[in-house]
């Protein structure tokens, strides 16, 4: 599973970075946290509110730092 940190790099972005990081290790399965920065990609994928977390490509939360646990219950969905 894709699971991509939308955020221009500030405090709120990277405590949801690293709740998702969190996330995808206890899941125990396959999945690559990558994080956005290019606000020209953001804009593309509809994102008005950083920071941002997406799923397979799909806008899970917006605008709200997920806990681990919240983004860990969206992974085993």
């Amino acid at each position: 599973m894709l699971i991509e940190v939308f955020g221009p790099g500030c405090a709120k972005c990277q405590t949801l970075e690293k709740h998702a990081k969190e996330a995808a290790e206890k899941s125990g399965g396959n999945h690559q946290v990558v994080k956005v920065s290019d606000y020209a990609a953001m804009v593309a994928r509809g994102i008005l509110s950083t920071p941002a977390l997406a799923l397979d490509g799909q806008l899970k939360f917006q605008g709200k730092v997920a806990s681990s646990d919240e983004i860990l219950a969206l992974i085993k969905a």
